[in-house]
């Protein structure tokens, strides 16, 4: 039904209900009115479902990007890392345990005792230690002793806050020309074991 033929049935409707034509014309006249606003006002929403599929592919590209730079980011952390590893700068202090390593390191700004992999690190005797910076972050680099095969590893210990907050909740093992790094998350702090 066209908008004309729909004007007749209104004004077939109106007039037997006794309205004067006058009034009916100008009840017609006020709907074609607010629809001209109406359609006047609404040019943006042929455009809406095309801004939202803009905006739902803007997302996903940036959590894609996100997720890329992350994997990247670690990789840069990690040969940092690896890279004091195979350094040869003497430690601050020697320990022989973590509390030890708290103690002995009294400018640290967190706990360096770990929480989560416990049974990991219950692999390795504390051997010394010293203070690092991670992404400018401060962080600890311990030198540790693999119980089993004796050999001389390194577990990096940093706050997970500025740059370095963007590898929370991840776990990595970060495979490196030279090395492997492990890397987690434990009650905000970075955790990275180099063998």
């Amino acid at each position: 039904m066209n908008e004309q033929d729909l004007d007749q049935k209104f004004r077939d409707c109106f007039l037997a209900q006794e309205l004067s034509r006058k009034s009916v014309e100008r009840i017609l006249a006020s709907g074609r009115e607010k629809k001209k606003e109406h359609d006047r006002d609404a040019w943006w929403r042929p455009w809406l479902p095309v801004a939202v599929a803009a905006a739902f592919v803007m997302l996903m590209s940036f959590e894609l990007a996100k997720r890329y730079d992350v994997s990247e980011f670690a990789q840069k952390v990690a040969g940092e890392i690896a890279m004091r590893h195979n350094g040869d700068r003497p430690f601050d202090i020697e320990a022989s345990s973590f509390d030890a390593v708290q103690n002995g390191l009294k400018d640290l700004a967190f706990s360096v005792t770990p929480h989560v992999k416990q049974g990991l690190l219950s692999a390795y005797e504390v051997v010394g230690a010293r203070y690092c910076w991670l992404e400018g972050q401060q962080g600890v680099h311990l030198r540790v002793r693999n119980r089993s095969s004796g050999v001389l590893c390194s577990l990096y210990i940093a706050s997970l806050k500025g740059p370095l907050s963007e590898l929370k909740a991840t776990e990595n093992e970060v495979h490196l020309d030279a090395n492997d790094v492990r890397m987690w998350e434990d009650s905000d702090r970075l955790f990275a074991l180099v063998e």
